[in-house]
């Protein structure tokens, strides 16, 4: 990663000559670099967004599990969702969404049911203060989104978005997965 005292193109430096030695012939060096430096922005763009939401003591990961419920629902008292399917969506592993799962229940966020035809399933369902934080969080959340890209012009931002469009069917294609 970046440290705070050195610029992008300062620290793309050293990798550049490991990439060159550690590259395999058939990957083009410049993708390589681009690609690490999308990881470094997805990084820090995640960070950026934490520390906007901080005062609400919410993260993005857990403002994108409740979004799921708000986004996912047919009315209030059909909103639920499985955790095997939150985290097919998310992309993440099982263990994982029980982990942000217990976080959320213990902050009476969501409620865990036994699934009524199967008690062996499990049932999430967004609280009433679950969809308060999310309604709260999501100015917030919009405003920290458009600050990542404020200093851009309007063509610049044109083009950027051609280019994660472009990044994020290639990503999914790869992935075989649509999240």
């Amino acid at each position: 990663m970046i440290s705070n005292n050195e610029s992008l193109s300062m620290q793309i430096e050293a990798y550049e000559e490991l990439i060159k030695q550690t590259i395999s012939k058939d990957t083009d060096p410049m993708l390589a670099k681009l690609g690490l430096i999308t990881l470094w922005v997805s990084d820090n763009v995640l960070d950026a967004i934490d520390i906007d939401l901080a005062p609400l003591g919410i993260s993005e990961s857990k403002l994108g599990f409740l979004l799921l419920f708000i986004l996912d629902q047919k009315n209030v008292e059909e909103a639920s969702m499985s955790p095997s399917a939150i985290a097919d969506r998310l992309g993440i592993e099982r263990a994982s969404v029980t982990s942000i799962l217990d976080w959320m229940e213990k902050r009476g966020l969501i409620i865990r049911d036994h699934h009524p035809q199967d008690r062996r399933r499990l049932i999430i369902k967004i609280t009433e203060k679950g969809r308060e934080i999310t309604f709260r969080s999501l100015p917030i959340f919009w405003s920290s989104c458009a600050s990542l890209v404020e200093e851009f012009t309007k063509e610049e931002c044109r083009v950027l978005e051609k280019v994660l469009t472009k990044m994020h069917e290639s990503t999914r294609a790869k992935l075989k997965k649509d999240r």
